[in-house]
């Protein structure tokens, strides 16, 4: 049976990242299973799962990473994920993209999480984006997210948009078709 790991790789964002930690994997052996990868900024991260023969240690792992660790100046993290830590998530209910857009202020993140995990949403995938231009900044955070399937829509619809009035910008949410993949 293979053995499930997580990588996290970060550095400065140039060409070649994402090729260099696939090809570690690739001379390994090991098969690359689900990932996130994106730039921040100037910054590069990666987040990656992927399975590998029980031959593939952890001082293995970590001897084939620090090349690339050196030349990209990357900071990498392995961690060997445990049999319940590699069990597929069951669904918790239903599926929503949240979209919040307004101008930027501290504590939009912070406000809409903290509402969403008082009412036992759990939030699968987060991105956010600050404009950078003449004038205000602009604020877009978007959420995918799975809430129980006793929470009605509306009155998670409605407690969004309280928080949204109190921060003075504007939300969505939309159910979301998961069967995509």
């Amino acid at each position: 049976m293979a053995n499930r790991w997580i990588v996290t790789a970060l550095g400065q964002d140039r060409p070649g990242i994402v090729a260099g930690v696939a090809q570690v994997l690739y001379r390994l052996g090991c098969n690359l299973e689900d990932s996130a990868m994106t730039r921040l900024e100037g910054e590069f991260a990666i987040m990656l799962i992927f399975s590998a023969k029980p031959s593939q240690t952890e001082p293995v792992l970590r001897r084939a990473f620090a090349a690339l660790e050196q030349r990209l100046k990357l900071a990498v993290h392995l961690k060997r994920l445990t049999k319940a830590e590699t069990a597929s998530p069951k669904s918790r209910g239903q599926s929503y993209m949240i979209s919040v857009y307004g101008a930027d202020r501290p504590g939009i993140v912070y406000r809409v999480s903290a509402a969403l995990a008082k009412r036992r949403v759990n939030i699968n995938d987060v991105h956010t984006h600050r404009s950078h231009g003449r004038g205000p900044s602009l604020y877009l955070l978007l959420l995918e997210v799975e809430a129980p399937g006793t929470l009605p829509p509306k009155t998670l619809e409605a407690q969004l948009k309280r928080i949204a009035k109190q921060l003075g910008v504007q939300v969505n949410l939309r159910p979301s078709d998961t069967s995509v993949l």
